[in-house]
């Protein structure tokens, strides 16, 4: 397994912008990883030779290991390091687990729909399909209904599922800023807000692009 610079236990690879790598880079820091985890700054697109060594799906992030397969795929990295010390961010039974995993899916499928709707409007204006753009817009104000309706269900928690939400809306503003989701959702900018607050997510702000 090859490392990249600086040598220690395990390696991420990562983008800034990629909001999947941000749910792990931040998780690092809330369970005081760093030291255990370098954080390998990788452009996907770019294709280097370092990532498709080890995700031959070429996407970031990636978690090299000393011993044992790469992991890749953000859930089970977080999984993976959520197991690294004793403070548990996904709780391991009943239905406490279920809750938090619920909230990371619905949080990856938020983060897909922006990504979704920011790949087409990218394509040339007259190569654009105006169905997709409305699909994917029509499921992020549908999401961000149900995440106000549930809020009670995450607001005040402090785990993985909470995490993932606030990257995700992290990610409409970066992705999708002319949407002006607090204004209708002002319980879900609140809630925002106090996670935009932690050392963990403003060490991983993404550039403005």
């Amino acid at each position: 397994m090859t490392f990249i610079g600086r040598l220690t236990d395990m390696q991420l690879l990562s983008s800034p912008t990629s909001p999947y790598a941000r749910k792990c880079r931040a998780l690092i820091i809330e369970k005081g990883l760093e030291r255990d985890i370098d954080v390998v700054n990788t452009p996907p697109l770019d294709d280097p030779a370092a990532l498709l060594s080890v995700n031959p799906l070429g996407k970031v992030p990636a978690l090299i290991r000393k011993s044992g397969p790469a992991l890749i795929d953000s859930p089970l990295i977080c999984e993976y390091i959520d197991t690294l010390n004793d403070e548990r961010w996904i709780p391991e039974r009943a239905e406490s687990r279920i809750l938090v995993l619920r909230q990371q899916a619905i949080a990856a499928g938020l983060m897909d729909l922006t990504i979704g709707r920011r790949i087409e409007l990218n394509r040339p204006a007259n190569r654009r399909y105006r169905q997709w753009i409305d699909r994917w817009e029509a499921g992020i104000a549908r999401t961000l209904a149900m995440l106000e309706s549930e809020r009670g269900q995450f607001e005040r928690s402090v785990d993985h599922g909470a995490l993932s939400i606030a990257v995700a809306l992290s990610y409409l503003d970066l992705r999708y800023a002319e949407l002006d989701w607090r204004s209708a959702h002002p319980a879900l900018a609140s809630f925002h807000e106090r996670w935009s607050a932690r050392e963990s997510f403003t060490q991983t702000e993404p550039p403005a692009v």
